[in-house]
């Protein structure tokens, strides 16, 4: 063996090392010629693809070797143009642009950001699932990601989506071919899904409909034999065949057996413990109709388990997949916001805390497979049933505008989360509330302004309600009544609770409140003209009892001319609300909360027969044509907070209001104690969203 040399080196090392960096120090001139060569392509590709914003690449430049070449070196290198090239705000439809720049006041500054991060927690398994684990958990591990799509590819995808929606329209018919679906005739769950269809899912978009009926005629992930007893259980209370009951002589009998069968496959597949998409939406469903039949407790739990799995699932973080994925991400989104918005109901019925933060929801609301979006709506008329028992005059059909419509309604729950966190939870406090009613309001006005022209609604005199040229759909109505009520939730507390009370603040808030209230009462009058109440949801009957609360203050302390045109509106709201028992018998605990205190204040309102129909309310600029209000009898018809909140606590703003003797709470009305009075704790059977 060789010695070493004085400086530590082995004899004939320096030479070879010599060697080699006389030969590699610079590359030879074909290799340089040929990196020249490959730029130059790309810088082709580049060029091309900015000229070509919606055309697909020319055959020649696709097929390309070099330009092959330069696509895997693309791939593989981060480029310093990307962002610039692939920028989503560029490309993203107008709502995203609205869920990205929404105001938010310093509290909930924190709690949003634009571009999270969400890759460092998900993780794939060795069957190629993805999960969801927090940066504290050990078993977090970062995936590789995923490159933004360029508006080419995001056309592609959306326009593939779109094609497949189509030919599964067109192949619905398919499950004529079953015999049945888990035990029920092949005739009556086809009737049930019609009703789901018509019903609940424009509203909430929970299921994905080519992908559920796919699934459901040829098997699949999407699909379940739960979630189709889900559906059918939660679809029953719209149906007036006998089949749908156990008693056919109780319609409060009717998705009984569903319901069985749903619990029977919880426990025998082991359901709770396996998250599946499938099982949080038929949860979600079950959860909020078990809260309408009384069974809170099962009803919270249900909710709760579905939205547990919802971050099991990582439905909350929003990767960019590939695009043969696009489905599956179009479904992850839908479930996740529909879920966003049953928890901010369900929050507001039974006065609970929220589970989804908004800090917590990194999911974009580009819902990519618009198909629905145009769909004419048309109340479902079964040709069994309905065939010659209805007389019933519908309004012509209109665009349904669902996904849209979905959107924005999300963007609503969003600040409806904002009103509860601010005033009805265990922990809002007043010092704070002054500037969060002036923040929120800002979002609400803000919310409403930059509406889609179709989604606006157009009220006449005669209280019909229109969405451009046509009638509005009642997805669409649910909408704006949703958003009334809000406005109520906002500005009530500062009529109720005195320690908030200042003059110029409780007088403009509480005209807000009266402009609402006829707002919902003339929508929930259109309703009823344009389509029945008999499908609506629970929803309108939540901001019918919520305007009532206003309506019945109006009437107690009006003089003569303002009492009558607000018993009217009372009078109406009531109508409504008991012609929406028949679908909704949860209905009974708000009216009979307001029935009490008309009775304990000797309130006289006109008949039925008498009624006329009050007129269309006006915009938030004729504040000042509703006249002046007794502030003073407003107050006192309201239970002074200033005991529980003069020292600023945190016991929650508002509206533990005993009014008369008689709770009218605005948060957690379901859960008080007309729950489980004795008339009404056998009467709860229904969806209440």
């Amino acid at each position: 063996m060789a010695a070493p040399q004085k400086d530590g080196r082995w004899k004939g090392e320096l030479r070879a090392c010599q060697a080699c960096r006389s030969r590699k120090i610079r590359p030879t001139i074909a290799a340089i010629n040929a990196l020249k060569e490959e730029n130059k392509a790309l810088k082709e590709l580049l060029k091309t693809a900015a000229e070509r914003q919606v055309a697909e690449p020319s055959v020649e430049t696709r097929d390309s070797p070099k330009a092959a070449e330069s696509l895997l070196l693309l791939a593989n290198q981060p480029a310093p143009f990307q962002d610039a090239l692939d920028s989503p705000m560029k490309t993203s439809p107008p709502v995203q642009q609205r869920q990205d720049s929404m105001p938010h006041d310093d509290e909930s500054s924190e709690d949003e950001e634009d571009t999270p991060d969400v890759f460092p927690f998900l993780s794939m398994d060795e069957q190629g699932n993805i999960n969801s684990f927090g940066p504290s958990s050990a078993l977090q591990s970062k995936i590789q990601c995923p490159k933004s799509t360029t508006s080419v590819a995001a056309q592609h995808i959306q326009n593939g989506l779109i094609a497949k929606a189509a030919l599964s329209r067109q192949s619905e018919h398919e499950i004529w071919s079953l015999s049945d679906i888990d035990g029920v005739p092949i005739d009556l769950a086809f009737h049930l899904l019609e009703l789901h269809w018509n019903r609940q899912h424009h509203t909430f978009l929970l299921t994905y409909r080519p992908a559920l009926i796919r699934d459901l005629i040829h098997g699949g992930p999407y699909c379940s034999r739960f979630l189709a007893n889900a559906i059918f259980a939660c679809a029953s209370k719209f149906s007036r065949r006998v089949e749908v009951r156990t008693d056919p002589s109780n319609p409060l009998t009717a998705g009984a057996r569903f319901f069985e069968r749903c619990d029977q496959l919880l426990h025998q597949d082991s359901l709770l413990t396996i998250p599946r998409i499938p099982t949080v939406a038929g949860l979600l469903l079950l959860g909020s109709t078990y809260i309408a039949r009384g069974e809170t407790s099962k009803g919270w739990l249900y909710t709760g388990y579905a939205l547990r799995m919802v971050y099991d699932l990582g439905l909350h973080l929003d990767p960019d997949l590939k695009s043969e994925d696009a489905e599956e991400v179009e479904i992850r989104r839908r479930l996740f916001w529909g879920a966003f918005i049953y928890d901010k109901l369900q929050s507001l019925y039974l006065g609970r805390p929220i589970a989804i933060h908004i800090r917590d929801a990194h999911v974009s609301l580009e819902l990519r497979d618009t198909f629905e979006e145009k769909d004419l709506y048309a109340p479902y008329v079964d040709p069994v049933s309905d065939g010659s028992g209805s007389n019933t005059t519908f309004a012509p059909p209109s665009p349904v505008y669902s996904v849209s419509c979905f959107q924005n309604f999300c963007l609503l729950s969003k600040i409806m989360t904002r009103i509860i966190n601010k005033f009805y939870v265990i922990g809002a406090k007043a010092k704070t509330a002054r500037a969060s009613l002036e923040t929120i309001d800002h979002h609400l006005v803000r919310w409403i302004e930059q509406l889609p022209s179709h989604l606006r609604l157009r009220l006449d005199k005669h209280d019909k309600v229109g969405s451009g040229p046509s009638t509005a759909s009642p997805n669409v109505l649910n909408l704006h009544a949703i958003y009334n009520s809000l406005i109520i939730l906002l500005h009530r507390p500062f009529i109720a609770d005195g320690h908030l009370h200042s003059p110029s603040t409780s007088i403009t808030s509480w005209k807000r409140c009266t402009i609402a209230a006829k707002a919902i009462t003339s929508i929930a009058l259109a309703y009823r003209s344009s389509y029945s109440l008999r499908g609506a949801a629970y929803l309108l009957s939540y901001a019918l009892y919520v305007a009532s609360t206003i309506h019945v203050r109006n009437v107690a302390t009006g003089g003569n001319e303002q009492g009558a045109e607000h018993s009217t509106l009372l009078a109406w709201s009531l109508l409504c609300l008991r012609e929406l028992q028949t679908p909704n018998c949860g209905v009974t605990v708000p009216v009979k909360i307001i029935q009490d205190i008309i009775r304990t204040r000797g309130i006289s309102l006109p008949s039925d027969a008498d009624l006329s129909t009050p007129g269309a309310p006006q915009d938030h600029d004729n504040l000042h044509d509703l006249g002046d209000f007794d502030m003073d009898a407003i107050f006192a018809t309201f239970p002074s907070g200033t005991a529980s909140m003069q020292n600023g606590g945190d016991t929650g703003l508002a509206d533990s209001s005993n009014v008369f003797g008689q709770p009218d709470i605005l948060y957690g009305f379901m859960d008080g104690q007309y729950l489980m009075s004795e008339d009404n704790s056998s009467q709860w059977y229904n969806d209440p969203i």
